[in-house]
């Protein structure tokens, strides 16, 4: 199908996009998902706002002992992105290996979480990071986890006057990742990120893409994490990628061989 009608506006402002954001007036980056479900009859909005001119929106930096992230950034910056290979590494292999090369070269980060799609390898990284947020809006500025903000499937915690401005992840020094998918079609059908910083004792796992929503969970130590615990943990919806019994494999799977590729990961 092709495009329905609408206006195109173009701020260059964070005041200036926030007095056009509406109901009807919808923020747009990258727009991979977004022009997607416009073409599908899924969204008609009377305005698409573009956020692309607005630098309030772009960069990383490192501050106050997080990487800070633009929300307008994309995948494919990311992925190459110095500091983040530097600090983040995990992260900057996540990006290397999403969707395709379309949405790494058009898909913005920011964009990818409000969409909220279930199979996000954005959102299961960041859930495991303990990743927030921040929001803006007339009433101001508000920081959400991402864990609250991605809230069921396609749908972020965001009121339609709010934009996100940035992505903000503690930085840790001992830090060790790993991130595994397994994938049939061009989203997941499973994947799994184990974090660890043993010098401060701090664990994480996070599993996404088999359910409606990524989750998240700490631990006391690696030792404490079993993979068959974690799969009779979460909550597969069947589809074209799998039953929920075969899902529910793939994340023992997965959780072992990602627990495996860590131990081989240095900080």
């Amino acid at each position: 199908m092709t495009l329905p009608p609408f206006a195109l506006v173009r701020p260059t402002t964070l005041d200036d996009a926030l007095r056009e954001l509406s109901e009807d007036a919808v923020p747009y980056c990258g727009g991979t998902e977004l022009l997607l479900a416009m073409r599908a009859g899924l969204h008609r909005p009377d305005a698409l706002v573009d956020l692309k001119r607005v630098p309030e929106l772009a960069g990383v930096r490192v501050d106050d002992g997080g990487l800070v992230i633009g929300a307008t950034e994309r995948h494919a910056d990311l992925a190459a992105h110095p500091v983040i290979r530097e600090r983040l590494p995990v992260f900057a292999r996540m990006e290397r290996h999403i969707g395709n090369a379309r949405v790494r070269n058009q898909g913005s980060i920011g964009g990818n979480l409000c969409f909220a799609e279930p199979k996000s390898d954005v959102a299961t990284v960041l859930m495991a990071l303990e990743a927030s947020v921040t929001l803006a809006g007339p009433a101001g500025r508000r920081v959400v986890a991402v864990e609250e903000f991605v809230a069921g499937p396609y749908y972020a915690e965001r009121e339609p006057d709010e934009l996100l401005v940035d992505v903000r992840i503690p930085l840790r020094d001992g830090l060790r990742g790993a991130y595994l998918k397994f994938q049939t079609m061009e989203r997941p059908t499973a994947g799994v990120a184990v974090l660890a910083d043993e010098a401060a004792g701090w664990y994480r796992l996070a599993v996404g893409a088999v359910g409606e929503v990524p989750l998240a969970w700490s631990f006391g130590s690696l030792g404490e994490i079993d993979a068959d615990d974690i799969a009779a943990r979460v909550d597969p919806t069947p589809d074209l990628s799998g039953s929920e019994e075969y899902k529910r494999h793939v994340t023992a799977v997965y959780v072992r061989r990602a627990l495996a590729k860590l131990e081989r990961v240095s900080p």
